[in-house]
């Protein structure tokens, strides 16, 4: 996933490049992760367990019968 402007939410990705006038405030779980210089970044990281599925992430909750985990809307 590349960011070039503001984002804010959820991310997991196998890597993340957030770019020089690139913002991103939120969780990031991934492989890897590079922030150019003039990015931001603030939030929590996780390196080395992007295979997880976001349903996996959320303690308690269980998808229905056949559905596919989907990732959240970016705000």
């Amino acid at each position: 996933m590349e960011i070039k402007g503001k984002m804010s939410g959820e991310i997991i990705a196998q890597s993340v490049t957030v770019h020089k006038k690139g913002a991103l405030e939120g969780n990031v779980t991934a492989r890897a992760i590079s922030v150019e210089k003039g990015g931001m970044f603030s939030g929590e990281l996780i390196i080395g367990q992007a295979d997880l599925t976001q349903g996996e992430l959320l303690p308690g909750q269980k998808p229905a019968a056949g559905a596919t985990p989907q990732p959240l809307p970016a705000t």
